[in-house]
């Protein structure tokens, strides 16, 4: 089983290496490393802790049904979140929460007298309060996860009612279990705890913003495919208010304005991105952004100076067709002083590197018509006369 989500981001390396680890781990400690159950004495003692055992507690396991049960879970939650968060992040993730639990255990034994009984809340054992932290931080992480039945493509179930059902029965039976000063044999506090570091965790790393952007792309892209084009301009403006600076979201949100009949908005839109990318100083992204946007608005308006340098940048990525004609369109924006270094640029731009001695002639001569006192013209009548006489 896997929560179900098409993207695969990476390998998860560090999932079928913690089971395999643990799973080594319990058939050494338990067949090889000490006799009958001696090798408790490995793990976390409440009254007796030491580092070695803290550090060792969580690969830990009383017995297969203990061990398969968590590295069901392991693997359940683990491969799809470690494929979204990538493996260094994971491996911090688990073993943090896993640590975190058993300081807890140790902590919570301590306070509440809870290792009174002996055998039933003596030493913390298991991986359980790691794999809780995956929960806590899967719930932050995706939106909407969900289960996909083993051997199954089509039918899932949603996550999230489990998840609440198992910390609703946590909580309670950790709370009698603490306030009769008994224990059940297991580390209630201890699960609880490393839900609630994966939940902090996932929180301080931003991921409820991923989890957040990435339901506006589906709730986007559902609407649209439905053609609600209003829910999905909603969705979209959303996601942009989150990322502003992502082409692809501004592209979509343009084009649904465009379908919705607003095309003074989606002009507005294409522009903003626009100048956001030129001002920056992104010249890679500008050019992306002027190449995306212009298709869909040919008629794009900017403001002074804007379309010169996208047309320059143009110029330095080889495409010489595309920033002459950026060039002789940002002659309208500029003014006097701008335009003439337009058509100068432009010129210059169809005999270098177009090779046309009648596009340079053509922008050439329209600067002396247009911008006759300007810094330019004595350039462009020096660039006229090195041109070929024409036939």
């Amino acid at each position: 089983m896997q929560i179900e989500n098409p993207r695969r981001l990476s390998l998860p390396i560090a999932t079928h290496l913690l089971i395999l680890a643990q799973v080594v781990v319990w058939v050494v400690a338990r067949f090889y490393l000490l006799p009958a159950d001696s090798w408790v004495e490995l793990a976390l003692q409440p009254k007796d802790p030491s580092l070695l055992g803290g550090i060792i507690s969580p690969f830990l396991h009383l017995d297969p049904t203990h061990l398969g049960v968590n590295m069901a879970v392991l693997w359940l939650f683990g491969t799809n979140l470690e494929r979204h968060i990538g493996s260094v992040r994971f491996l911090v993730l688990y073993l943090g929460a896993g640590w975190f639990a058993s300081a807890m255990h140790w902590a919570t034994a301590m306070t509440f007298n809870l290792y009174a009984q002996p055998g039933e809340a003596g030493a913390a054992i298991g991986a359980s309060g790691a794999v809780a932290g995956l929960l806590g931080a899967s719930m932050v992480r995706f939106a909407h996860p969900r289960l996909r039945l083993p051997f199954s493509v089509a039918r899932t179930f949603p996550v999230t009612p489990l998840v609440v059902l198992w910390v609703t029965y946590t909580v309670v039976h950790a709370l009698v279990t603490t306030q009769q000063h008994t224990s059940e044999g297991i580390g209630h506090w201890a699960h609880l705890s490393g839900f609630v570091f994966g939940l902090a965790a996932a929180q301080l790393a931003g991921w409820h913003r991923v989890a957040r952007a990435e339901f506006l792309e589906h709730t986007a892209a559902e609407a649209a495919a439905h053609r609600d084009m209003l829910s999905a301009a909603r969705a979209l403006t959303a996601l942009l208010g989150m990322r502003p600076h992502d082409i692809r979201a501004r592209r979509e949100l343009i084009l649904t304005r465009m379908e919705l009949g607003d095309r003074p908005g989606a002009r507005r839109l294409a522009r903003e991105g626009l100048v956001d990318w030129v001002k920056s100083g992104d010249r890679a992204q500008a050019v992306k952004a002027f190449r995306a946007y212009g298709q869909l608005v040919p008629d794009l308006d900017l403001p002074t100076g804007i379309r010169y340098r996208v047309g320059c940048w143009l110029a330095d990525t080889g495409d010489a067709e595309a920033a002459f004609r950026c060039l002789l369109e940002s002659v309208r924006e500029d003014g006097a002083s701008g335009g003439a270094a337009s058509l100068y640029r432009a010129g210059q731009m169809a005999w270098e590197r177009l090779s046309s001695a009648s596009r340079a002639r053509d922008a050439w001569e329209r600067l002396l018509q247009q911008f006759p006192d300007s810094d330019w013209s004595d350039a462009a009548r020096d660039g006229l006369r090195k041109l070929p006489t024409a036939s």
